[in-house]
């Protein structure tokens, strides 16, 4: 396995990693690194103080990129409609034969469902 020598902070630590891993691991090191520099700025922090502010500041950044994302989400979710033939029942109000079909497929469904759990419980 290689061995990565990452400089967080001014100090070298040595990191074990995969094979293939090392541009990613120097990568994550240098995101610390940046952290934990921002961190200990404010002077007299201990090192152990600085890197768990560096982690802190890092799992901020996580989280408000996580929130963004899910609202990305939730707004892309809200914004698409539904398959045309598909979706919520109450959709074909207007439209009886498509609300009939829909209907239909359903009752199909649970038939189905109900006689592949009728062969499970007669099997011993």
């Amino acid at each position: 396995m290689p061995d990565m020598r990452l400089s967080i902070a001014g100090r070298i630590y040595s990191v074990t990693c995969q094979p293939g891993e090392e541009q990613h691991l120097a990568r994550l090191g240098s995101m610390l690194d940046s952290a934990a520099r921002k961190a200990g700025s404010s002077g007299g922090l201990t090192e152990t103080r600085a890197l768990l502010f560096a982690g802190l500041l890092l799992a901020d950044e996580l989280a408000e990129a996580q929130d963004r994302a899910a609202e990305q989400l939730t707004t892309q979710a809200a914004a698409a409609d539904p398959p045309k033939g598909q979706g919520d029942l109450l959709s074909h109000d207007n439209d009886t034969e498509l609300a009939a079909r829909a209907i239909e497929r359903l009752a199909q469904r649970i038939e189905n469902l109900a006689a592949g759990l009728e062969k499970q419980g007669q099997r011993p």
